[in-house]
């Protein structure tokens, strides 16, 4: 009988033993664990689906830091020109958006997580993977504004999302759970 590896690796919810064999993180299938890196954090030997084969910090991958093997930040460079490189100053509005949608709807260990992914809302399956859908849907977001949810109980695709300004966000936000400060009938209240 074949003993099971398991990875261990520090996450949002502290040391936790998991077979990542076999499982799936964006274009990295895990083949096997890899020992671990300086820091102490567990590796795992991936195969991408472009055929290359890497070695990534379990941790990277569970949160969704590591999704393939360069081959994903090479296409969005030559595809869209919107990810970072020496002289362009950074993401651009458009595509700091989409990966913090992603990452506060997919990742637990999002410190927004609980009030987006938390709470049941998701990104659509054309955008998830995709920027490049995402800004064919979305367009470029004009000055002043972000990306704001039409239904806040909906998730964000293409008929539920629109930039709006800080002011009309505030018009469509979710009340507040305002605590019960009133005093039951009967109480003595001094």
């Amino acid at each position: 009988m074949e003993k099971k590896q398991y990875a261990v690796f520090k996450g949002c919810e502290g040391d936790m033993r998991i077979d990542l064999t076999g499982q799936v993180f964006g274009r990295l299938t895990a083949v096997t664990p890899a020992g671990r890196n300086k820091h102490g954090q567990t590796m795992w030997a991936c195969k991408c689906e472009c055929g290359a084969e890497v070695v990534v910090v379990a941790g990277n991958m569970k949160s969704g830091n590591s999704c393939s093997c360069g081959c994903f930040r090479k296409e969005l460079l030559t595809k869209h020109g919107d990810a970072p490189r020496p002289g362009n100053g950074g993401w651009t509005k458009e595509y700091r958006t989409w990966n913090n949608v992603r990452q506060r709807c997919l990742n637990p260990c999002s410190p927004r997580w609980l009030n987006y992914g938390g709470r049941g809302i998701s990104i659509c399956a054309r955008w998830v993977n995709s920027y490049e859908a995402f800004l064919q849907d979305m367009g470029r977001g004009p000055e002043g504004t972000s990306i704001d949810r039409i239904d806040n109980n909906g998730n964000y695709e293409p008929g539920n999302c629109h930039w709006a300004s800080a002011t009309e966000q505030r018009k469509n936000q979710r009340p507040r759970r305002v605590p019960n400060t009133s005093v039951p009938e009967g109480s003595q209240h001094a």
